[in-house]
């Protein structure tokens, strides 16, 4: 007995003495005014489109908790959930692959990601679209993480091509019965209808999925109470109304609620009486939570009512603890320290913290417009682009430069850019290619080809998580502050962030924290850079096109449409630089020649 006592003692010493967050990051402001969480009988916590920012936002405070935090604040609210006696599920909707230095930086990619993954207390997954797009990721997410997570881990509408023959992704369904509250759920896990899948994965259909057999069987089930679909969806795609009209025309009075994901925005939309839907933003930014309480959730009360409550939480610890009802000394899980330790050493393995460059002043994608000097697309068509896409054998040639907007995934600050900001900024790995020689009277009708045309800009720019029009106004950087103790009848510190506007919103408001809002402009379909153009002014005969491989098939027919012949085709084009000349790697190039850091003393800058 005392040996034990003396192990509980040494444990609870040592989770005083650490503190999960990475090391890099900075605390939210003190005192922010909280809206609080309202329990149900069954309750939610929710995440979607992480796409690997488990290290959370080094340089953002109000999102700076990493997976080791949330670790923590789950087993916190599962402890909360049993002292009151009710349900809870912890859910997560896809896209955990790409966009950041834990994911894209590992050999194989994704290695570090799917480990720590493992390693998360979650209840229900599934599939998003990234983790469809290469072979070797489509396969590991087959090969490791399904099974691993088991009959968990749903997959209603992907199939895998496995030695010739086509098998399901993952588990179709999963009917279980809640605990506490003896609710039994059938849950569903769909993505939308995407065509970019790698060969190796197909995506059915939902209209066709909704008609196959095993489907109608499961939501022909007498005994089910309510129907849950954790989906890789947008709320307000037809795919989720299709899901739940089927759903609803077997199943007139049961509960069905959907959890989605995709566009990147917090949103909340009501279907009817008894159906709702919950889109929990982006890149570990947000921690969805929603519940539902009343006799209606149970089968065989048709008339009796459903009240649902909604929550966003801000990704930081001091949400967490406050939502969990703990503090400094007693939020920190062993789980969770051990997440944030194994997320430090990965980091410093792969080595993102190398400081690259200094970044001479903020650059947004979305919060000034475009095109203006602080906007990150018009510093790449008027200043970067220019200089690093060339090529040395046709330097002197005029060219053109396409690339899509949705490539760029997420804001430059002022001061480090490191080695792990070139993934944040653009991850993806698509390679420069070109036209030759094409009349310059063919060349500058492009842009606004691209820009009428329905494919594949808004088409890839949605499966890339960028939305043109959101129903929110989200985020903004907020001033690094040091952690301060707070002052009793302080005022509350409002900071700029999300401030939601969803189905409810108008006297709801579902942020968990009151925000100052922000606006937030249109980001550009194409953008287009001009290089080697003649210095007076006047229009070459002839220039290169250049563009990403991603949109090759577009720019052929553009080319096509735009000749009224049909010679150019997406396989025939050449490459413009290396195969290793990612946009990515460019702009590795382009900081740390262009943008150099200060000498100490002399402004921000130096090693993150």
């Amino acid at each position: 007995m005392g040996k034990l006592t003396t192990v509980t003692a040494l444990t609870t010493l040592l989770l005083q003495l650490c503190t999960a967050i990475q090391p890099e990051s900075h605390s939210p402001p003190p005192n922010q005014e909280f809206r609080e969480l309202v329990w149900g009988d069954i309750n939610f916590l929710h995440t979607t489109d992480n796409h690997g920012w488990h290290a959370g936002h080094l340089q953002e405070p109000q999102y700076s908790a990493d997976l080791g935090d949330y670790i923590s604040f789950i087993s916190h609210m599962r402890r909360r959930a049993e002292e009151n006696g009710v349900d809870l599920y912890v859910l997560d909707s896809g896209d955990r692959a790409e966009g950041n230095g834990l994911w894209d930086a590992s050999n194989p990619k994704g290695y570090v990601t799917r480990s720590l993954v493992r390693k998360w207390d979650v209840d229900i997954l599934t599939t998003g679209n990234h983790e469809l797009y290469n072979r070797t990721t489509a396969l590991l997410e087959h090969l490791e993480m399904v099974p691993y997570f088991g009959d968990r881990y749903l997959s209603s509408n992907i199939d895998i091509d496995i030695d010739g023959a086509w098998k399901p992704f993952a588990n179709r369904s999963l009917t279980f019965t809640t605990p506490r509250k003896n609710l039994t759920i059938t849950a569903f896990g769909f993505i939308f209808n995407f065509t970019g899948a790698h060969p190796i994965a197909r995506v059915k259909p939902v209209s066709l999925v909704l008609k196959e057999p095993w489907f109608l069987k499961e939501i022909s089930n007498p005994d089910v109470d309510m129907f849950l679909v954790v989906s890789h969806v947008d709320l307000n795609t037809g795919e989720m109304q299709e899901i739940h009209d089927a759903i609803r025309a077997v199943n007139p009075d049961k509960q069905i609620q959907f959890f989605g994901g995709h566009s990147h925005i917090r949103n909340f939309k009501v279907f009817d009486e008894k159906s709702s839907a919950l889109q929990s933003g982006r890149y570990c930014e947000t921690a969805g939570f929603l519940s539902l309480s009343g006799k209606g959730l149970w089968r065989g009360n048709k008339d009796a009512e459903v009240r649902t409550s909604r929550r966003y939480i801000d990704f930081n610890r001091d949400g967490f603890m406050h939502h969990s009802g703990t503090d400094v000394e007693t939020f920190d899980t062993l789980e969770g320290i051990r997440m944030t330790e194994d997320i430090t050493a990965h980091r410093q393995d792969l080595l993102l913290n190398e400081l690259i460059g200094c970044a001479p002043q903020d650059f947004s994608l979305s919060h000034s417009p475009y095109p203006s000097e602080s906007n990150w697309y018009s510093y790449l068509t008027t200043t970067l682009l220019p200089v690093m896409v060339r090529n040395p054998n046709r330097a002197e040639v005029p060219h053109m430069i396409f690339i899509n907007g949705g490539s760029q995934r997420f804001d430059v600050f002022k001061g480090a850019f490191t080695y792990d900001t070139s993934f944040l900024v653009s991850p993806f790995t698509s390679r420069f290619h070109f036209a030759r020689d094409v009349d310059y009277s063919v060349a500058e009708k492009l842009l606004q080809w691209f820009i009428n045309d329905a494919s594949p800009y808004s088409t890839a720019a949605a499966a890339m998580g960028e939305s043109p029009i959101t129903p929110n106004t989200p985020l903004h950087r907020v001033r690094r502050r040091e952690r301060q103790q707070h002052v009793l009848g302080m005022a509350y510190n409002l900071t700029k962030g999300y401030t939601t506007s969803d189905a409810w919103s108008a006297t709801d408001p579902g942020d968990d924290v009151v925000h100052i809002g922000t606006p937030r402009y249109p980001a550009p379909k194409v953008l287009q850079s001009n290089a080697e153009f003649p210095a007076d002014g006047t229009k070459p005969e002839k220039v290169d096109v250049v563009f990403f491989d991603f949109i090759a098939g577009s720019v052929a027919q553009a080319l096509n449409d735009i000749e009224g012949g049909d010679r150019w085709n997406r396989t025939g084009f050449e490459m413009y630089m290396g195969y290793e000349d990612t946009l990515t790697k460019l702009i590795l190039e382009f900081v740390k020649t262009q943008w150099k850091c200060p000498e100490a003393g002399e402004g921000e800058g130096g090693q993150l």
